[in-house]
């Protein structure tokens, strides 16, 4: 038991990465980037994996939607539902622009240095 705990202790630790913030200008450029095109605001602070997972989760969430026949406007009251999966197809829009939206305050944390 000894043994396990002295192997433990004399493992290094990771140490928490220090960053430091950008300047205003810089963090809402970045973020105005994140928010037209998804995920692009994670690449360009260098969490490219993460801005890669981003990008690829919210794209197909609207393809889905798409493909379900979601709309985000253009309410036609004669004819409510054009396609059976109508309903799920505008959820998946809506959380995808929502999933975007919760994306890019998720950058706007990690270059003013609140989040590591």
């Amino acid at each position: 038991m000894e043994q396990i705990n002295e192997e433990l202790e004399s493992t290094p630790r990771a140490q928490p990465i220090a960053v430091r913030p950008m300047n205003m200008a810089a963090t809402l450029a970045i973020c105005s980037g994140g928010w037209l095109v998804p995920g692009l605001s994670h690449i360009l602070i260098g969490r490219w994996i993460r801005g890669l997972i981003f990008a690829a989760c919210v794209l197909l969430m609207f393809a889905a939607g798409i493909g379900m026949h979601g709309k985000l406007y253009d309410l036609d009251f004669q004819e409510p539902l054009q396609a059976p999966s109508y309903d799920y197809g505008t959820t998946y829009l809506w959380v995808c622009g929502l999933l975007n939206y919760l994306i890019v305050l998720d950058a706007f944390d990690i270059a003013q240095g609140r989040r590591p």
